[in-house]
């Protein structure tokens, strides 16, 4: 068993400089990693953001209606 540990461990260890240097192989290179990084974090904040927006939205737009929620 301490052996499957040891193994899994070490692979999970080589995984993303094996991914960096199949990408960097594929034609990626810094410039367009440091891109696709900024993009994802930039979607990730918006989707975190938006239903928090909506909400105070839609609280404005009940309180001007005059309902409450």
């Amino acid at each position: 068993m301490a052996q499957q540990l040891n193994i899994t461990t070490e692979a999970i260890k080589t995984t993303p400089p094996a991914i960096v240097s199949l990408l960097h192989a594929g034609g990626m290179t810094p410039s367009d990693w440091i891109t696709v990084l900024t993009l994802a974090y930039l979607m990730l904040q918006i989707g975190l953001l938006l239903p928090k927006y909506l909400e105070r939205i839609r609280g404005w737009w009940d309180r001007l209606r005059g309902n409450k929620r």
